[in-house]
């Protein structure tokens, strides 16, 4: 009698639904601003939920290796450091660090990029010297003359304001949280958190 019940009651309990579903192809074949950029859509619904972090890092790493020879370099750096940051928060450090380091792109020197990443890496490795250096260096960076036009359209397009130099409140709340996961310090500890 205590089975029948009890396979009566799993019966009728609803059907546990995989917060990670998602439509891989549809993904996959998605075009590049598409698949990245938009928030709703693409990998970032499904790298948000952090249950579902290394589901959307292989799904970056799908998408690089479908479309290779197809993304720009800004695109294919860009697909390397967000796969980058979801393995960071995973705790996968020296992933995180080669897929860091292939996101920045040389194709923009004077963007601040590089020692964005640099101090990231630094905070990863437990690296506050090179953490502190590199924000110094960040907020050194002279801002580019076509910046503002640059930020107007961000803004446009995705609703954030951006301010020079990019990034070095994200380095801030690193410094501030040094020594907790990088999702903690990425997100919750930047004074003011500025677009993504």
């Amino acid at each position: 009698m205590l089975i029948m019940l009890l396979s009566l009651a799993l019966a009728q309990s609803p059907p546990v639904v995989d917060p990670c579903t998602h439509d891989r192809a549809a993904l996959l074949a998605l075009a590049p601003a598409a698949f990245d950029q938009d928030l709703e859509g693409g990998w970032k619904p499904l790298g948000a939920k952090p249950e579902c972090a290394a589901v959307a890092a292989d799904l970056l790493a799908a998408y690089r290796k479908a479309h290779w020879g197809e993304l720009t370099p800004g695109e294919l750096h860009l697909n390397f450091w967000h796969e980058g940051q979801l393995r960071a928060g995973l705790g996968q450090t020296e992933a995180a660090t080669r897929l860091m380091m292939a996101g920045v792109n040389p194709e923009t020197p004077n963007s601040g990029f590089s020692d964005y990443a640099l101090g990231t890496i630094a905070f990863l490795h437990q690296d506050r010297p090179g953490l502190l250096a590199a924000r110094e260096r960040l907020a050194a960076t002279p801002k580019p003359a076509d910046f503002d036009r640059a930020a107007e359209r961000f803004k446009a397009a995705y609703g954030f304001d951006l301010a020079w130099p990019v990034n070095l409140k994200v380095l801030d709340g690193l410094i501030a949280c040094f020594g907790r996961s990088y999702n903690v310090a990425y997100g919750d500890c930047r004074p003011e958190a500025s677009a993504p």
